[in-house]
């Protein structure tokens, strides 16, 4: 942002650094999230001010700590200049406890899907990576058929795992409803990988019967020669 001055391009090699955030809930609702961490976080030039930018799907996510020596340092978070908070929301039964982030002045509420936004959660319980049996994620064991171009410019389809199509996106979820809207195909891709990333079954449910809405066709690998893939409540969540 135009605000923010990030590093000094006066020097001929500008130095510029990558930081990680750690946010932390506001409200008293508690889940198996315990906070979110952003990654390759640019930092003001001016050290003295603990004030930060992440750009993620093209938004400006800004983090400003109040100054050092107060009782408790306030903690003001925005995105494309609007004040947001970092949230733990019960929404209705398809999606229930999910992390996100909610706009202050409203009841309406972003996911964002990025790689650089990492949820830090107890390695043990569901969490635990072969909790179900599995040995992979689920998004490596989904594969989709898409729609491609050739450099002749003819169509074709072509298999691809989901794994390999996610992105980074923003979705916004309006109060009061909280109705699942994603404009776009790639977006309910995204939604499809941040909830099994969260082990959140039902939010999986959901996003998986809008895709498959979306989509020309998708298959499951369940079992590859004598390995089971897709085991327990994913299985029966297809």
């Amino acid at each position: 942002q135009g605000s923010m001055p990030l590093f000094d391009l006066r020097t001929p090699q500008p130095e510029i650094h990558l930081y990680k955030v750690r946010l932390d809930s506001a409200t008293p609702v508690q889940s198996m999230v315990k906070y979110l961490e952003v990654c390759n976080v640019l930092r003001h030039a001016d050290e003295s001010r603990d004030e930060y930018l992440a750009l993620v799907a093209d938004n400006a996510l800004e983090v400003t700590v109040g100054k050092k020596g107060a009782k408790e340092r306030q903690v003001k978070v925005t995105v494309n200049g609007i004040e947001i908070e970092v949230s733990c929301v019960f929404f209705n039964e398809a999606v229930s406890f999910v992390p996100c982030f909610k706009y202050a002045d409203s009841a309406d509420v972003i996911f964002f899907c990025s790689p650089n936004i990492h949820y830090l959660v107890d390695q043990g319980g569901q969490f635990c990576p072969d909790y179900y049996g599995m040995k992979h994620e689920l998004i490596e064991c989904i594969k989709s058929l898409e729609v491609v171009v050739d450099l002749n410019d003819e169509h074709g389809f072509q298999k691809f795992k989901l794994s390999e199509l996610v992105t980074e996106s923003k979705t916004v979820l309006y109060g009061p409803h909280y109705l699942l809207q994603a404009p776009t195909r790639q977006q309910l891709i995204n939604l499809l990988n941040l909830a099994i990333y969260l082990r959140n079954l039902s939010f999986f449910i959901l996003v998986l019967l809008y895709l498959r809405r979306a989509s020309v066709r998708l298959e499951f690998i369940e079992k590859d020669d004598k390995v089971q893939k897709i085991t327990g409540p994913w299985k029966a969540a297809i």
